[in-house]
């Protein structure tokens, strides 16, 4: 029987890994959700576009989560 735990962490995995391959804006978006504007280098009411390289970054991320995801839920069923 597959332990809950690691049930859990294997769907919590896949689920954020996803959502920082697909999304990495919005993970920037909501990691300076409490800056001032002059921290983000945007006037107030506007929307500065993130680095890139901070984009890929999150997506690298993303991707270690999703194969951690996947590793854990391969524990989980008995398959590794």
């Amino acid at each position: 029987m597959a332990e809950f735990r690691t049930l859990l962490a294997a769907v919590l995995g896949v689920g954020l890994g996803a959502l920082f391959v697909v999304y990495p804006e919005a993970i920037v978006r909501i990691q300076t959700a409490g800056k001032l504007p002059h921290d983000r280098g945007s006037d107030y009411g506007t929307d500065s576009r993130s680095s890139n390289r901070v984009r890929w970054a999150i997506r690298l991320l993303g991707v270690g989560a999703l194969i951690a995801g996947v590793y854990f839920g391969a524990v989980a069923v008995g398959v590794a």
